[in-house]
């Protein structure tokens, strides 16, 4: 896995209720080299299905109630984007991350 380069980085902040994919590709375009999404719980992640969205390019994580709790543009924020994982289980951890 190749490591972020933080120094002299413009970077978007992690914000509560702000950090969703219209932001950080705002962000992106206006000269963020780095982002973050929201924390997500690990158990929101494991609960929902990954759906590649052709129509918008992006990668979607949804509930089964059609809520989406992540979404991604790969195109845009490969190698840019920090995505941040709540847990307290290390073992449900790694299947979280692994999903992705």
């Amino acid at each position: 896995m190749e490591k972020l380069e933080f120094h002299n980085k413009v970077i978007l902040a992690p914000m509560v209720r702000i950090c969703g994919l219209p932001t950080r590709l705002l962000a992106l375009r206006y000269g963020a080299d780095i982002v973050y999404c929201e924390e997500i719980i690990d158990f929101k992640i494991l609960a929902a299905e990954r759906r590649v969205n052709d129509l918008i390019g992006t990668i979607d994580y949804v509930l089964t109630d059609e809520t989406i709790v992540f979404r991604t543009c790969p195109e845009l924020e490969k190698k840019k984007l920090v995505f941040q994982l709540g847990t307290s289980d290390a073992e449900r951890a790694l299947k979280a991350a692994k999903k992705m």
